[in-house]
């Protein structure tokens, strides 16, 4: 894509991010106050949609991730895919570990029933083809509920999942953590002990994992094109899901939210419609988008390169347990703007600061970058039931 139309987009969408100011509504619906930095963005996404309707073509067919075993995991190859800001699905490379052994939705009612857990209400209607966007608010409708109630509703309404949450990975001295997961294999897999010898790493401790994240969701759980900062390391316990991911190189062709808040960036498109209808909606340079696909199974890992984009549905038939586990990354020039904004965030300076303290992060501080911008009626921190 053209350098100038590029650098204009993100000129544009950094200096509103920074400085745009809404004359209404909520951020996903772009209401910005005429200023130079909507001058600009606005510019960058015409010039780059002229030049794709000339240049390049439609793209249909996603692209395979690479996939190899568990003993094909090795530094090398590890430090190979980290150097070309690749994803790897890691086949098996999670089965011998307790968690997949033992982890089920009766465990986590039996030992963790009466813990509340922030959930999201998954979405049950179909939207219509009426050349509006899919109001992000209802992929974004937040409410706290017992862990025992959200593993009925999984496997009963299907009206919750959780996603993202921490707290409880923390409970108990952290055993869920400890006892079932190898955060050593993680550490192995992200290159720490490679990290540990670099001037910066008690600054910057790259390749240390800072979050640890229980995911719990029904079969019909769906999570829209979404990205953030760190690799990513998926651990599917149990379940199936279909992925798609993209590179932040092309993250004009998705159409993310502007908002404060840099620490989480979510797009307005749904990628389980086809590219004629997302464009009638208002985003046609999605089509051009070259993405990626794979098939995560029980006991395998993804591997996610920073800012890499995602969208993710759990397979008919199949709800889910999974894991993330987030590290630091290096410092790379390949996602510039959203690494600045990312830096130079307050919420994100009080999330390291945090991370340093407490070598965690906190449901809280993910529900506030998750969920709050979608709707002001969906942020957790107000609506917590104090009872």
């Amino acid at each position: 894509m053209p350098r100038t139309a590029r650098l204009s987009y993100w000129l544009g969408f950094g200096h509103l991010t920074r400085y745009g100011k809404l004359e209404g509504g909520i951020p996903e619906q772009h209401r910005f106050e005429p200023s130079l930095g909507l001058t600009l963005f606005r510019r960058g996404e015409r010039q780059l949609l002229e030049y794709c309707r000339k240049h390049v073509p439609e793209h249909v067919d996603d692209i395979p991730i690479h996939e190899i075993d568990a003993k094909g995991a090795t530094p090398q190859a590890m430090a190979h895919f980290r150097k070309q800001q690749l994803p790897v699905l890691i086949k098996g490379g999670a089965r011998g570990w307790r968690a997949f052994k033992e982890f089920s939705l009766n465990f986590f009612a039996d030992h963790y029933g009466d813990i509340e857990v922030p959930v999201h209400a998954e979405p049950n209607q179909v939207f219509p083809d009426d050349g509006k966007p899919v109001p992000l608010k209802n992929f974004y409708q937040m409410s706290y509920v017992k862990m025992r109630d959200l593993v009925e509703s999984i496997v009963t309404d299907q009206r919750y999942s959780a996603k993202a949450i921490e707290d409880v990975m923390h409970e108990n001295g952290g055993s869920l953590i400890k006892d079932y997961c190898d955060l050593d294999y993680i550490h192995y897999l992200s290159g720490l002990m490679k990290y540990r010898k670099r001037w910066y790493f008690k600054m910057v401790p790259v390749g240390y994992v800072i979050s640890k994240q229980l995911f719990m969701q029904s079969q019909r759980s769906h999570t829209l094109w979404h990205t953030e900062p760190g690799y990513n390391y998926f651990v599917a316990i149990a379940g199936e899901k279909d992925w798609r991911v993209a590179s932040p190189y092309y993250s004009p062709g998705l159409y993310a939210v502007i908002k404060d808040n840099s620490t989480y960036h979510v797009s307005r498109v749904d990628g389980r419609e086809s590219n004629e209808v997302i464009a009638r909606r208002g985003f046609p340079l999605y089509q051009y988008m070259p993405k990626y696909k794979t098939h995560v199974s029980a006991g395998d890992i993804l591997v996610l390169p920073p800012w890499w984009w995602h969208t993710v549905s759990n397979v008919q038939g199949s709800h889910s347990i999974s894991l993330t586990f987030r590290t630091l990354a290096e410092p790379n020039v390949y996602a510039p703007m959203l690494n600045y904004l990312k830096w130079s965030d307050p919420n994100a300076k009080e999330i390291r600061r945090k991370v340093l303290s407490h070598g965690r992060l906190f449901d809280e501080d993910i529900a506030a970058s998750l969920y709050a911008f979608a709707d002001p009626k969906n942020d957790l921190r107000k609506n917590r039931p104090t009872t």
